[in-house]
């Protein structure tokens, strides 16, 4: 059912642009209104809202928010769950395509949690990353490190690269800079204490479980410096990311 309209969304909406001159999806809405964003997310603002009976052109999607164009000339976002209850010119409700790995692919930002081990001390992570090209991203970072009842800081800054990047289990090699503020009982990781930075060399897997999530497993080299000693640390770990 609506296999000919899917066909044309895969076509147009998936490659996340519309020609004016082709012709572009018409769907009437079936609920009793739809809301427009200015951006594709719920954090901005709703600037008009389309009723009941009305036609909406789809013009462009971004993971699961469509761009739409309204019959009064109006142009916003809005989610897919909406849209999808909206009706084909025959009557029948819109076949449209789920969020796939074409998605991920095309999505700008991610962020995420990581839990892992960094030698032989529990650690955790937040990450935040943005994506210019669909093999090179930029990914900042924030966590602690757990020994002995006792908790150290780290932050990092590095670029991924994900040169296989069609496969939806991607492999990727990562290049950073890290900074450590250490406890002084975190002995088991460096012999002079205090605050360190270390250069970052790693390569992982990501794996796309569908809708907006993604699963990275990782391992880490460190070559850490402070003051006059320097030591090398490894780390592996594992995270959930969601992208938009």
């Amino acid at each position: 059912m609506g296999s000919a309209l899917t066909a044309v969304l895969v076509a147009l909406v998936g490659n996340g642009t519309a020609h004016a001159e082709d012709a572009v999806p018409a769907l009437e809405v079936s609920d009793p209104f739809i809301e427009l964003h200015t951006a594709p997310g719920r954090g901005y603002p709703i600037f008009h809202v389309i009723e009941k009976g009305e036609q909406v052109e789809l013009l462009k999607r971004k993971t699961n928010w469509y761009k739409v164009r309204a019959a009064s000339g109006e142009t916003g976002w809005t989610k897919a769950s909406q849209l999808g209850r909206t009706l084909q010119p025959t009557g029948l409700p819109a076949d449209l395509p789920e969020v796939s790995h074409g998605q991920y692919l095309e999505s700008s930002w991610r962020v995420g949690f990581t839990a892992g081990q960094l030698e032989q001390s529990p650690s955790f992570s937040l990450t935040a990353g943005y994506r210019p090209l669909t093999w090179l991203g930029a990914e900042i970072e924030a966590g602690k490190i757990y020994n002995q009842s006792v908790t150290s800081d780290y932050y990092g800054a590095n670029l991924i690269l994900e040169p296989l990047h069609q496969w939806s289990l991607t492999p990727y090699a990562l290049i950073g800079y890290s900074q450590f503020s250490f406890d002084a009982r975190q002995k088991v990781l460096l012999s002079d204490l205090g605050d360190a930075d270390g250069v970052t060399l790693g390569g992982g897997l990501g794996y796309y479980i569908g809708r907006n999530f993604l699963i990275r497993a990782e391992y880490r080299v460190y070559s850490v410096s402070s003051n006059s000693d320097s030591t090398g640390l490894s780390e592996w770990k594992i995270g959930l990311n969601t992208f938009f």
